[in-house]
């Protein structure tokens, strides 16, 4: 099984870790940074100066809670950030001015708390690194202030983590290597699970790699049972008090090792289970860590993002297209209502009372030429009641005939703005790009409530919604330079389409889009009389920001921006325009 962060990431590095940043001395809270929901990254200014840095130099520890790869570690760059969510912004707000007074980390366990002496008095920044488990909390002395993933009583019955509880650490109910004893090993050893698995479930703080390493130390097989180890009980607790010997003195041998020019594992100390691997010396902990988390992701976390959006994007656009298709069924059936009125007409005219009740009454029908017509009757009701029955029907149908076409219309409205988020969050270049397309789609209650019907306006149409909240911080629309000196803006989602069509651009800039598709709104601003290389070019990235981007031509729609209007009602990038003309072109951006 190939080896992930969160299976390498156990006590003893993070031990390693605590080390470094206890090296920092007293260093002073110098800002925060959210790259993922699932990552923070503090920054520290240290007071001290570890081997390798400058004294109060920033240092940037990356504290990440994902299942698979939970982790603490210095990062040699900052990555890419989004906006801070709501732990962020309590991090930044209570730890301003805060200077780091502790680091507790008790040996073979994976949590770490950071002890930071802030305004209003001692506040704990924890790091629980377990797996599926794994959190990040800032307490106090009465509790828990916050969490970056709350845990509620319904989740978690016996350890809820919710502002304003008690803060209670995880469970340290077995053994650790430095407390163990003989027999009490020979006890844990009598189990069918292989060896090293057995001893990860029985010891605190021993990951599967670190009891592979053990039992292949004690000269054992790892893939024996543990039943077979009993004898070689003491050669296992051996090797236990060794790794607990080299933990209380801090003597860490960072390593990285490589498959090749892949990278295959990190260590606090050399591994015999790695022999087959290439070792590599690391100057820290943190660098080790830090360059398998970089190089080992089969896809960055922003590729994860996307997917998972597009995923939930689709599997709702659907079941829209699935409603539409039923709706439009359901139109043509009640479109064709008229013909219960008949059949009721037809049962009045022509049953008697006093003759038996039939199950079919045939008669010829004055609205088909005189043709038979073959009408069901209920035997057990009487002729007037049968007919009572088809003008029921006929009613209902006429009732659900008058609806649906707003329906239709709504449904369709819901299906051009997924089809529309589809292709923003194949473009999308930033992790706030993703969350601006979400947010529009939470908005509208297309992914989850349902919106209020929409008012469909004449015309042409292009795909979307509206509000009018400002850009986010460090994001916009993206931009280019033709070769004349004319700028191209394009927007990345609904809302950033509306705001480069109705606030960025002049009534006689030139709006483009591609032709029945969904697509970004591209402005070009000239500033005068538009080149017919800047016109193409405009097309050109209106064609590559569409569904179309993939084909060979695309037909891009282009009109002035006084002619694009935004319908009553519609939602955010959905507008009309009239008097277009169409280019032809292949999609592509322009060579900068």
């Amino acid at each position: 099984m190939p080896e992930t962060t969160a299976t390498l990431f156990d006590s003893l590095v993070l031990a390693a870790v605590a080390g470094e940043i206890r090296a920092l001395g007293q260093a002073r809270y110098a800002g925060v940074r959210q790259p993922s929901p699932d990552t923070i990254v503090i920054n520290l200014a240290g007071s001290a100066a570890p081997a390798g840095t400058v004294r109060g130099a920033v240092r940037h520890l990356l504290c990440c809670i994902h299942p698979e790869m939970a982790r603490i570690h210095f990062v040699a760059a900052l990555p890419a950030a989004e906006r801070l969510g709501p732990f962020g912004q309590l991090i930044r707000s209570r730890l301003a001015e805060a200077r780091l007074a502790e680091v507790d980390q008790p040996p073979f366990n994976r949590v770490v708390r950071l002890g930071f002496d802030a305004l209003g008095g001692r506040l704990w920044l924890v790091a629980e690194l377990m797996g599926r488990h794994s959190n990040l909390l800032l307490a106090d002395g009465r509790g828990v202030l916050g969490a970056l993933k709350v845990v509620t009583a319904q989740m978690s019955p016996r350890r809820p983590v919710l502002p304003g509880r008690p803060y209670r650490p995880p469970p340290a109910d077995r053994p650790t290597p430095e407390t163990l004893e003989a027999e009490q090993l020979r006890g844990l050893l009598q189990s069918p699970l292989p060896l090293p698995r057995r001893l990860s479930q029985a010891l605190q703080g021993v990951s599967p790699t670190l009891a592979r390493e053990i039992a292949v130390r004690a000269g054992l097989d790892p893939a024996a049972p543990a039943a077979a180890a009993v004898e070689s009980a003491d050669r296992l607790l051996q090797g236990l008090r060794e790794i607990s010997v080299m933990l209380a003195g801090g003597a860490f041998s960072p390593t990285f090792y490589t498959d090749g020019e892949r990278p295959a594992a990190f260590a606090a100390f050399p591994m015999r289970v790695f022999a087959g691997f290439t070792a590599h010396p690391a100057g820290t902990m943190s660098e080790a860590v830090d360059r398998f988390s970089r190089e080992s992701a089969p896809t960055s976390h922003l590729e994860a993002r996307r997917a998972h959006l597009a995923a939930s994007v689709g599997a709702t656009l659907a079941k829209r297209e699935a409603a539409l298709e039923e709706n439009r069924r359901a139109l043509a059936e009640a479109e064709a209502a008229d013909r219960y009125r008949v059949m009721g007409d037809l049962v009045l005219t022509y049953a008697r009372a006093d003759r038996p009740r039939d199950p079919i009454l045939r008669v010829p029908d004055h609205t088909a030429g005189g043709a038979e017509i073959a009408i069901p009757l209920d035997p057990a009701l009487s002729p007037s009641e049968n007919a009572q029955r088809y003008f029921r029907r006929y009613a209902k149908a006429r009732a659900v005939g008058r609806a649906l076409p707003a329906r239709i219309a709504e449904v369709e409205a819901e299906a051009r703005a997924l089809r529309d988020a589809l292709v923003q969050i194949g473009a999308a270049a930033t992790a706030d790009d993703l969350r601006e397309i979400q947010e529009d789609l939470a908005a509208a209650g297309v992914l989850g409530r349902r919106p209020s019907p929409s008012r469909i306006g004449r015309g042409r149409r292009a795909p979307g919604r509206q509000d009018r909240s400002p850009p986010a911080a460090g994001t916009g629309p993206r931009r280019f330079h033709t070769a004349d000196g004319a700028t191209i803006l394009a927007g990345r989602s609904a809302r950033e389409n509306d705001r480069i069509t109705f606030r960025d651009a002049g009534p006689d800039d030139l709006w483009f889009h591609a032709r029945g598709m969904a697509g970004a709104h591209v402005i070009l601003k000239a500033g005068g009389a538009p080149t017919e290389a800047s016109m193409t070019a405009a097309a050109q990235v209106a064609a590559h920001y569409s569904e179309g981007r993939h084909s060979p031509q695309v037909a891009v729609d282009w009109v002035a921006r006084k002619h694009v209007r935004k319908p009553r009602g519609a939602g955010p990038g959905a507008v009309t325009y009239a008097g277009e003309r169409t280019l032809l072109v292949r999609p592509a951006l322009p060579e900068e």
